[in-house]
């Protein structure tokens, strides 16, 4: 059975600003969520303002966990605080960005970084944890600051870093070569770098080396919910079904119906308000085609039978399988899909 821990103590900054720092450890889904808005609820109560939340040991979050997250970040920005998330391991940022929650959250590598934001000062990228194979060390969260870049490495041959001083060589600080993202490792190991999926070798004497990762990379696209500007998805999915292995026309059928899914989340959900944003996600997956569109506008009702029985989604349900779920934060998630014949 899931569950959600609390771990909780004051940090302070070297300007005198206290924060509380609450180490998560577990899973926030439907089956924590109660436990987990009890602690939060007692935290506001006793006028804590910022707080600062340590995911390296949460395990596993769903919508249903980042829409109790996004209300608590509402609750404390209201009086004047904030929360800030820090070492967010890869499987949770990915959740995060999937769902569109990573533009809603403020996101760092460390308690250091977090109590920098709260006292207004400018902090680095958002950074998250870059996991190991369980059988070798884990990678410390990425480094605030990219160390200089190696060559790019192009597979099968790999590039190498000139090795570091033999002492102290760990935790090693590098700069992944095709993205440039910081990462930094605590000891030799095979670790995946968490934005373009690159492999990275760290070897004992700190030779680094680097491989492309051959998987296509999902696209992220935020667009306001104009119905106009759907239609400039289709170039975009088009080229991501021919990339998934679909031919010409049926690639063409594809993007025509994730447009007109836009446009229904637009007008349906947005109610075409130029203001209100929703994201995509398009992720051409061996001879599958996955899109997911987030949205918070109005949560949509639909029959048993689904969208595919719905007039608003009908024409999409005909060429691609639509699934629905509803936002806890507000607004709806539609994950459409398609494999090749």
């Amino acid at each position: 059975m899931a569950a959600i821990e609390f771990r909780l103590k004051n940090i302070k900054s070297a300007e005198g600003l206290t924060a509380t720092l609450a180490e998560l450890i577990g899973s926030i889904d439907a089956t924590t969520v109660e436990s987990f808005a009890s602690v939060m609820d007692k935290l506001l109560e006793k006028g804590v303002r910022h707080l600062v939340l340590d995911c390296a040991g949460v395990k596993y979050i769903n919508s249903t966990g980042l829409g109790i997250l996004l209300k608590y970040v509402d609750a404390f920005n209201e009086r004047d605080g904030g929360i800030v998330f820090s070492q967010v391991p890869q499987k949770v940022m990915l959740v995060m960005e999937m769902l569109g929650f990573n533009a809603l959250f403020t996101i760092v590598s460390d308690e250091a970084v977090a109590l920098q934001h709260f006292s207004g000062a400018e902090t680095p990228p958002v950074s998250v944890q870059v996991p190991a194979p369980e059988d070798e060390p884990a990678a410390a969260p990425v480094a605030a600051a990219p160390a200089t870049p190696a060559p790019v490495a192009r597979p099968p041959e790999a590039a190498a870093v000139p090795a570091a001083p033999p002492a102290g060589i760990f935790p090693l600080t590098v700069a992944c070569p095709r993205c440039q993202l910081g990462l930094k490792l605590s000891g030799p190991g095979r670790f995946k770098c968490p934005k373009c999926t690159s492999i990275a070798i760290a070897e004992e004497d700190g030779e680094m080396k680097f491989f492309a990762s051959r998987r296509a990379k999902p696209i992220e696209v935020s667009l306001p919910a104009v119905p106009e500007l759907a239609s400039g998805v289709t170039s975009l999915v088009d080229g991501a079904a021919r990339q998934a292995g679909f031919a010409e026309e049926e690639a063409g059928k594809l993007a025509s119906a994730v447009a007109e899914a836009c446009r229904s989340v637009a007008e349906h959900a947005c109610g075409n308000d130029p203001n209100s944003v929703f994201h995509m996600l398009i992720v051409p997956n061996g001879k599958q085609l996955t899109v997911k569109i987030s949205d918070f506008g109005t949560p949509l009702e639909f029959s048993p039978q689904g969208p595919s029985s719905d007039a608003r989604f009908g024409p999409v349900s005909a060429v691609l399988d639509v699934e629905h779920a509803q936002n806890p934060a507000g607004g709806n998630l539609f994950t459409l899909t398609k494999s090749v014949e």
